[in-house]
């Protein structure tokens, strides 16, 4: 009886003291991974993350197609002393013109949904590379304003350093893949579906359908692949009235078929920002079952926007211009323009002028109906105007986290000098600002904002 007494004494001490050890031990590791980690991976200000390749070499990956999946990696990421580590993480190329670049951009996926630095569940995720845009802030600024704009499925990010099986591949911004789910776009009609105007890459997908005006429309997602098909035709069934309704200048019957306030937003998105991505491609609207409007967004694709001159100026100079609006409306330049620039198409290359007939006209035409345009000035000056300062603090908090880990991207890519185009940026936001005050804004008067410098 007395042994019995002292058993059932003795053994929750002994579970408590070989939990406890088994807890040691895993913190233990857990530390000993984050110093190795901390020690290969210098720590610049933002998290770092490495991906060990499965049988791979990264070379291999990158000279190949860009929907190759590879499966089997494991994944480590490190944040203020802590690394987490995640196996069996798929790893396939993204993008279209941004896969061009020796900066390659990446998807991931986890066999189950992770939270990544915060940004909640999901199984795909994406590395933009920012190849292109010498700030490496671009779509981060982007962003900031969708939740300036309460677009309902703003995306958010965060900056990461990324090491491929321990060597450096430089300076990305992590985020969701552009899909239906609670963390992003978040629809729940067995009939809903995600879909994308896109006029330049259309052919490439799987499932696509061209409007009663030209613009082609490609299914990104559905909530139940089941009726994916029957979705995008319902789908389209309204976007073909939403044009005629526009042609005919119906706003009544626009209001009827679309979320007229989204795609007041997604045109300050796009116009405020400047993005030549916009209405020929990465334009993304949704619909949530049968009964639900069509609604613009999210935004997406912002490498090249706040007059990002990078690849050349294949858009003309006025595209650049803070002080203009509207410059995408059917043709940019003359085709002598662009052939005097080298872009007439010859030997293969792209031909510009033929790509910017391309842009769809859909937003351009119901900036022609006085009602739309009376609404993009009151969401202007609801949400934007008088608020250019907590942007600009935004952007400046941006540039002291990764100053250090932008400059070392751009040295190992060769881009340019970070300081100098943070100033460009900057110098080009606060007069694109102005413009706007003066275009939508009842104020008209000065911004007051003071002068952001660099570092």
């Amino acid at each position: 009886m007395v042994k019995k007494v002292w058993l059932e004494l003795l053994l929750p001490g002994v579970l408590i003291l070989i939990v406890g050890v088994g807890m040691m031990a895993k913190l233990g590791v857990r530390k000993a991974a984050a110093e190795e980690m901390a020690a290969g991976f210098p720590d610049r200000g933002v998290p770092r993350m490495n991906i060990a390749l499965n049988g791979v070499a990264l070379e291999e990956i990158k000279a190949g197609s860009k929907e190759t999946k590879y499966e089997g990696n494991r994944l480590s990421l490190y944040e203020r002393g802590d690394v987490k580590e995640f196996g069996d993480v798929r790893l396939k190329g993204r993008g279209n013109g941004t896969w061009t670049p020796n900066k390659k951009p990446y998807q991931i996926k986890f066999k189950e949904k992770v939270d990544l630095l915060g940004l909640g569940k999901a199984k795909k995720w994406v590395l933009l590379a920012n190849a292109m845009d010498i700030s490496n802030l671009r779509t981060a600024t982007a962003f900031y304003l969708e939740e300036m704009l309460d677009m309902e499925y703003g995306f958010k990010g965060e900056f990461v350093e990324l090491y491929v099986d321990g060597e450096y591949e430089g300076l990305y911004y992590l985020t969701h893949a552009v899909e239906i789910g609670k963390a992003t776009v978040d629809l729940r009609d067995p009939m809903g579906v995600l879909m994308e105007l896109d006029n330049l890459y259309w052919n490439a997908e799987e499932y696509y359908c061209r409007s009663e005006n030209g613009d082609y429309l490609v299914m990104k997602d559905a909530v139940d692949g089941v009726v994916a098909e029957e979705s995008m035709r319902e789908f389209m069934r309204d976007y073909n009235e939403f044009e005629q309704a526009v042609a005919e200048k119906n706003y009544d019957r626009v209001k009827e078929l679309v979320d007229v306030e989204s795609f007041a937003k997604y045109y300050l998105l796009s116009e405020f920002t400047v993005n030549p991505d916009a209405y020929w491609t990465s334009f993304y609207m949704y619909k949530d079952g049968v009964d639900d409007k069509i609604h613009a967004g999210p935004g997406w694709d912002f490498d090249f926007a706040f007059a990002n001159r990078v690849w050349g100026n294949w858009m003309g100079e006025s595209f650049y211009s803070p002080t203009q609006t509207m410059v995408r409306k059917r043709e940019l330049l003359p085709r002598e323009s662009y052939e005097e620039m080298g872009l007439s198409g010859a030997n293969g290359e792209v031909d510009w002028h033929s790509v910017s007939l391309s842009l769809s006209q859909i937003i351009f035409n119901m900036m022609e109906m006085p009602e739309f345009r009376e609404k993009v000035s009151a969401i202007y000056q609801n949400k934007l105007s008088d608020r250019i300062e907590e942007l600009m603090w935004r952007l400046q908090d941006d540039v002291g986290r990764v100053a250090e880990s932008a400059e070392k991207d751009n040295e190992k890519w060769e881009k340019g000098e970070f300081g100098d185009e943070v100033q460009m940026m900057r110098e080009w936001i606060m007069s694109r600002y102005e413009f706007f005050e003066d275009e939508y804004s009842d104020s008209k008067g000065e911004s007051g904002v003071e002068e952001f410098y660099v570092f």
